[in-house]
């Protein structure tokens, strides 16, 4: 499987811009604890500095850029962190996520990798996550994590070495066994040689990167020096509350209830493709900030029509407004109002979101399955 750097990264830094600068690091046993959480010996470092394999000018600029993102994104970092903690992965695999997408839910790669951890499709689904045509959960911030977290341990376990299984999430298993099996090592600084190129350049830059992310953000004195110490302490409190609601009700009904606009409502739960929690009769997590649950546990009521809920109908050939309207018991224009329809004009492959009852859908998912 092969897990690629989001496009927005790829945009934004050269490639050699991806490469992480060592030579702005001070040795210490303190990186060298931070090194060793990998799996690589604290000698790495000089290793690097020594043959002086990076420019220096762009450091600066990488650092204030990456900081600020790392700063932006203190909704998800708590979580993240606490959550790769108990797993006992090396806290420092935060900043993997960093380098995948800068922690946004929205992000998405060529690739089709999407979300923080940037998962593809088939090893989402594999890990037990969601994806149809209502929910994709590579966008949910906590079960994407279980789900990284999940594959982070089975790579580890494949591997031996929390670095090889970085490099591993970024270029696949088979990518990096041929490596080694070139390289005839497991060694960090032979893997990673920029005249052999055991690796593809993307996957040496990348664990470079993480590595030189994770002393730079372990650096007390020159967060102290920035006035960012706080950072240190990021995953000390709790920072979303998770809620679960039943399908089908409207995100607008939720946002009121937290004393939120929907657009920020969104901010945290990209992993539902339209306004309203999927169809059916289960429950979904929505994610508000934690601050917002006292409001909302007072103000939240389910909706006043609690059979109403929304389905997603993709025109067939030859199907019109006409006979979807009378499947589903729902006249035409409540169809066209829904999807800001001008004409009747439909064209095949369409998705048209369709309000129904629930007893109605029940009965329509029957005789479907009896087809």
């Amino acid at each position: 499987m092969q897990l690629k750097m989001t496009f927005l990264l790829t945009c934004l830094f050269s490639a050699n811009m991806l490469q992480a600068d060592f030579d702005s690091l001070v040795y210490d046993r303190f990186s060298e604890n931070v090194l060793n959480s990998f799996g690589v010996s604290g000698t790495f470092l000089a290793q690097l500095r020594a043959k002086n394999s990076l420019k220096s000018n762009t450091a600066e600029a990488r650092w204030d850029y990456f900081l600020e993102k790392f700063d932006s994104s203190y909704e998800f970092i708590p979580i993240l962190k606490s959550m790769i903690a108990k797993a006992g992965i090396p806290q420092e695999f935060l900043f993997l996520a960093m380098a995948e997408s800068e922690f946004s839910t929205r992000a998405y790669s060529p690739k089709k990798a999407a979300g923080i951890w940037q998962l593809m499709p088939n090893t989402a689904k594999q890990l037990g996550l969601k994806i149809n045509d209502y929910i994709d959960e590579r966008r949910d911030p906590i079960k994407s994590t279980q789900a990284a977290i999940k594959y982070l341990q089975f790579l580890y376990k494949i591997t031996g070495k929390w670095y090889l299984a970085a490099m591993a999430y970024n270029c696949g298993v088979g990518r990096l066994q041929k490596a080694i099996k070139e390289a005839k090592s497991t060694d960090i600084d032979v893997l990673l040689d920029e005249h052999k190129k055991y690796l593809p350049k993307e996957t040496r830059s990348y664990i470079q990167m993480i590595l030189s992310m994770s002393l730079a953000f372990n650096n007390i004195e020159k967060l102290k020096s920035e006035d960012r110490e706080y950072l240190l302490n990021r995953g000390a409190m709790s920072t979303l509350a998770s809620l679960n609601i039943k399908a089908g009700t409207m995100l607008s009904a939720i946002a009121e209830g937290a004393g939120m606009s929907l657009e920020d409502l969104k901010k945290y739960n990209r992993q539902f493709r339209y306004n309203f929690l999927p169809p059916g009769y289960n429950e979904y997590a929505v994610y508000i900030p934690y601050e917002k649950l006292a409001y909302f546990k007072q103000n939240f009521t389910q909706e006043k029509n609690p059979n109403e809920m929304f389905v997603l109908h993709k025109v067939k050939h030859g199907e019109t407004l006409t006979s979807i309207s009378k499947k589903y018991k729902v006249s035409i224009q409540e169809i066209k109002i829904t999807n800001n329809l001008k004409n009747s004009f439909l064209s095949i492959n369409q998705k048209l979101i369709v309000p129904v009852i629930k007893k109605n859908y029940q009965k329509i998912a029957q005789n479907e399955a009896n087809h």
